[in-house]
């Protein structure tokens, strides 16, 4: 079974395993600080759109793009904003095959990065759609044992913190903040990270 394969599998029964774990309140204090209240947003590789939501909730922009390969994580994603003031455009796509309309003042990407062929290049044209003072904001898995158990069923990566740091600085992007997730799951398998546009280069 492909990955896209396996997430639209489990995406009935995802918010709910996601919950437990601790990471929708761990996202909200990572976001907290780092909201834009007004301009466009995309979420790249939504999921369910617990990432976006807890954007929403901690104050962020409500006109969010939902981007995302797996059609049932997206149909999920769509479901929770429905009865909401939200404007959400949803695209069912690859990254790799998406073309953007217009730039982004902020592009979330919460364990999406771990998924990509090739990570640079993904951060570079994450960078290549952020406005001249945009920014990235990314969860990413780190190393630890416990990534391993989450490798058996969906083959994700991990990666380092300065290997993160790197592709950004070569993609025209400022590090701004590592976050550290405090308590529970998070804390083991995640950092947080924000990236400002340095570059004048914004076509995708």
């Amino acid at each position: 079974m492909d990955t896209v394969s396996k997430y639209n599998h489990a995406a009935e029964r995802w918010d709910r395993k996601v919950l437990r774990l601790g990471y929708v309140n761990a996202y909200r204090q990572f976001l907290q600080n780092h909201v834009e209240p007004v301009r466009p947003v995309l979420d790249m590789g939504t999921g369910t759109g617990l990432f976006a939501d807890a954007w929403i909730a901690s104050g962020g922009s409500r006109d969010i793009t939902l981007m995302d390969p797996s059609e049932a994580m997206l149909r999920v994603a769509r479901s929770r904003f429905a009865n909401a003031s939200v404007c959400v455009d949803c695209i069912a796509s690859t990254l790799e095959d998406y073309q953007p309309e217009h730039t982004f003042q902020t592009i979330l990407a919460a364990h999406a990065i771990e998924h990509c062929d090739d990570p640079a290049a993904a951060i570079a044209k994450l960078a290549r759609c952020l406005d001249e003072t945009g920014k990235l904001i990314l969860v990413v898995s780190k190393p630890h044992w416990c990534n391993w158990l989450i490798w058996l069923r969906f083959r994700h990566r991990w990666y380092a913190p300065e290997t993160l740091r790197q592709w950004a600085r070569k993609s025209g992007l400022s590090h701004i903040t590592t976050h550290a997730f405090s308590v529970g799951p998070p804390s083991r398998t995640s950092f947080g990270y924000v990236f400002e546009k340095t570059a004048l280069e914004t076509l995708c």
